[in-house]
């Protein structure tokens, strides 16, 4: 079994394009040495990632992250174990966060588990999964 945790943060202002390049660039590095796959999405000032690998990995890569001075407001949306990855051979793939996606996979989170599959097709797409209807006050 391996540990899948998707968390939702805050990027600082002023982080663009460059700034994204050299978190995918030196995830992808750290990641290999440590056994981790995800995905990172990030847009209108949001950065939402899936990350699974070994649990001590994870463990320590959320102690990392919470201490990046890059992001802030870190919070665990969904931690969990799964059977396989859903990301293999991925050190860090990338998507562009669609602008309602994060509050719509945040408030589906409340309700239910969702797959790491399901939330990285949501990222790009949230009604490609029915999150369009989910009601956000819940």
């Amino acid at each position: 079994m391996i540990r899948q945790v998707v968390y939702l943060s805050s990027a600082r202002a002023g982080t663009g394009d460059a700034e994204i390049a050299a978190i995918l660039d030196a995830a992808r590095a750290a990641n290999g040495r440590n056994g981790l796959t995800g995905m990172l999405a990030a847009g209108g000032g949001v950065y939402l990632q899936i990350v699974e690998g070994p649990a001590e990995a994870v463990e320590s890569l959320l102690t990392r992250l919470r201490a990046d001075a890059r992001h802030e407001n870190l919070r665990v949306l969904q931690d969990g174990e799964a059977a396989t990855r859903n990301f293999p051979g991925r050190l860090m793939g990338f998507r562009v966060l669609a602008p309602e996606a994060a509050g719509l996979i945040a408030a589906q989170l409340r309700v239910r588990a969702m797959t790491a599959a399901e939330i990285a097709t949501a990222l790009g797409n949230p009604a490609a999964v029915g999150l369009a209807q989910v009601a956000l006050a819940a």
